[in-house]
């Protein structure tokens, strides 16, 4: 009798709770019916743990949390005051063009370094070391302009990172950076991802280390003969206008080219790889010391070859070729160099 009257009690309660009604702001808000899921979800580099940001519904207060791999324990890495500094939600930030880009591209708030027991912070172009064994951060670029795209080395010496249209490396453990490529020109790019490359192919970065961390290949996105498109930013009580090279159907593609260049500087060391001009190099790495990879794309995108390169001699050579003459070839990154 007693479960009985208990059971007759929730269900009055149930039936007698107001019923909120289902809106298509609900359905679409931040957080929606479900709840907000975890962001930038990263193994560390030993193994040990899981890490991810966890926010609540608005996404204004968040934390980053990892679990232990081995006992399941979750515990917090970095409190929200902290994480609030080094890594601000989205929606506190002021312009709308950047926000689009970290939200549209998935642009992780972290990232581990290969010790294990650091973490790198990008703030809104100003990159700062977190270390865990203490809880403290230390701003590691200060300059006007972003650092973007950072990347430990894979021995966690250095990191190098992309500013005005350069590569720059700097040592973890010292003040000394260095500019290891070295254009003026407003329209080459080394290193960086342009519009076309990151909206059309999924690019998202444009330089990686090489194994013995001694040389970075790059892409050189020359956009000379790109022509310029205005977008305006309606938002403001003055509207701004930003210009952006954007090819319309027909139009010129920036012309790219590989190049080598050691984490010290020096010359840089360009790649030869076809007689075509009007390509796309959508996906490049390395191999091993010394040995690079780079897949090539014409222009109609019906065609794409893999080729091995030589960084000492520059020597090309072509492995492979796809080609769909009635459709396209996608792009994708399912190719994967196994150790041998």
């Amino acid at each position: 009798m007693a479960m009985a009257s208990r059971g007759i009690a929730q269900s009055t309660a149930a039936e007698t709770s107001p019923k909120k009604q289902l809106t298509i702001e609900a359905i679409f808000a931040e957080g929606s019916l479900t709840g907000r899921a975890p962001e930038t979800v990263k193994w560390g580099p030993d193994g040990s743990r899981v890490s991810f940001v966890q926010r609540e519904d608005s996404g204004e207060h968040g934390e980053l949390w990892y679990v232990d791999a081995a006992t399941g324990e979750k515990k917090i890495l970095v409190s929200e005051a902290k994480l609030a500094m080094l890594s601000p939600p989205p929606e506190k930030i002021k312009d709308e063009r950047e926000k689009e880009r970290l939200t549209r591209y998935h642009v992780a708030a972290y990232s581990w370094a290969p010790d294990s027991k650091h973490l790198l912070f990008d703030s809104q172009g100003q990159l700062w070391l977190y270390d865990l064994s203490n809880g403290t951060a230390v701003q590691f670029t200060s300059a006007p302009e972003p650092s973007e795209d950072p990347k430990f080395s894979p021995d966690g010496s250095h990191l190098a990172y992309v500013r005005k249209h350069n590569l720059f490396v700097r040592p973890i453990s010292a003040r000394d950076e260095k500019q290891i490529t070295i254009d003026k020109d407003e329209s080459v790019l080394n290193g960086e991802v342009d519009w076309v490359y990151a909206e059309e192919l999924g690019v998202r970065s444009n330089y990686f280390w090489s194994p013995n961390n001694k040389d970075i290949v790059f892409l050189q996105m020359n956009e000379n003969l790109v022509p310029t498109y205005p977008i305006t930013d309606w938002l403001p009580t003055h509207p701004k206008v930003d210009m952006e090279k954007y090819p319309k159907a027909g139009d010129p593609n920036p012309s790219v080219r590989l190049g080598v260049v050691g984490a010290d500087g020096g010359k840089v060391k360009w790649i030869s790889l076809t007689k075509e001009t009007n390509i796309y190099i959508p996906r490049f790495g390395w191999v091993r010391d010394g040995l690079l990879w780079a897949e090539v794309m014409n222009r109609a995108q019906d065609t794409m070859d893999l080729y091995f390169i030589e960084t000492h001699s520059g020597h090309s050579r072509k492995v492979l070729t796809e080609s769909s003459p009635d459709a396209w070839v996608n792009v994708n990154d399912d190719f994967r160099i196994l150790k041998s």
